[in-house]
């Protein structure tokens, strides 16, 4: 196993630690560590897109991919802000604001990659594309429901309403889009891009998830009681995933791009 892998994974495990023994789980440190994987996430990612060239268009998918990760880090610092320092409720803010951006910025994003990366769906495995089918499905159902039908209430103030329909409309999308990313993956056969692919999918997707847990214990979540607030670490899995995957695809990058110049040098 490489050394960053199980830095990641010990980092993890230490706020997983915090989250069990601390007697306020949303509190300020705890909630500051979470937000070193979104916005490290964006950050790498921009780089890589510069090392790609902006011009190409996996230059281009990739950062309209990090815009998407950017915006999200974003909204969770506006987040931290309003509830750690401003004091005021955070739902609905311009944080939410933030979160929804991402959604179109991912959906431009991972259709480029997806047919720069020329997947046919007669050529994905059957067996591939059931379960993935099978997966949107249930998915699908989960997020309809419980983010979209059961997120209006009546009683509530319209803006709220508004933007928690909206939130289940964008998992929705999100749906779609993790499922994108698995059969990008599936296109590459194994190597990096695959490896990234799939790490790329596996936050998105458990970040769909973290959001269908709050549709469902969204009060228990915000009042700090356990263990529903544990759906927290379901995030930080998912936004440590997407550094992780922007990380080693950055290493990729960069190593082939050194391969490249050095070629180059040679030949001269």
């Amino acid at each position: 196993m490489k050394i960053r892998t199980i830095l990641f994974l010990t980092f993890f495990l230490a706020i997983s630690v915090l989250y069990v023994l601390s007697s306020k789980v949303r509190g300020v440190e705890i909630q500051s560590l979470g937000l070193i994987f979104p916005v490290g996430a964006a950050l790498v990612g921009l780089y890589t897109s510069r090392i790609f060239g902006f011009k190409s268009a996996n230059g281009r998918a990739l950062l309209l991919i990090t815009a998407g990760i950017a915006c999200w880090a974003i909204g969770e610092i506006l987040f931290w802000v309003f509830a750690n320092i401003m004091n005021i409720d955070p739902f609905p803010s311009l944080a939410d604001a933030f979160f929804l951006l991402a959604y179109p910025f991912f959906g431009v994003g991972i259709y480029q990659s997806f047919t720069t990366a020329g997947v046919k769906l007669k050529q994905v495995n059957r067996l591939l594309l059931v379960t993935v089918l099978s997966a949107s499905l249930v998915l699908t159902v989960l997020v309809a429901y419980f983010g979209v039908y059961l997120a209006y209430d009546a009683s509530a103030d319209p803006l709220a309403n508004v933007v928690n329909v909206v939130y289940g409309l964008g998992d929705l999308v999100l749906v779609i889009f993790s499922m994108l990313t698995i059969l990008v993956a599936s296109e590459y056969k194994g190597g990096k891009l695959a490896s990234f692919w799939k790490i790329m999918a596996s936050g998105f997707i458990l970040i769909l998830i973290a959001d269908i847990v709050f549709a469902i214990y969204g009060d228990q979540i915000l009042n700090d009681i356990k263990p529903y607030t544990y759906v927290d670490l379901i995030w930080t899995a998912g936004y440590q995933l997407l550094a992780y995957g922007m990380l080693e695809n950055y290493i990729h990058v960069s190593a082939v791009q050194k391969n490249i110049k050095l070629k180059l040098q040679q030949r001269q």
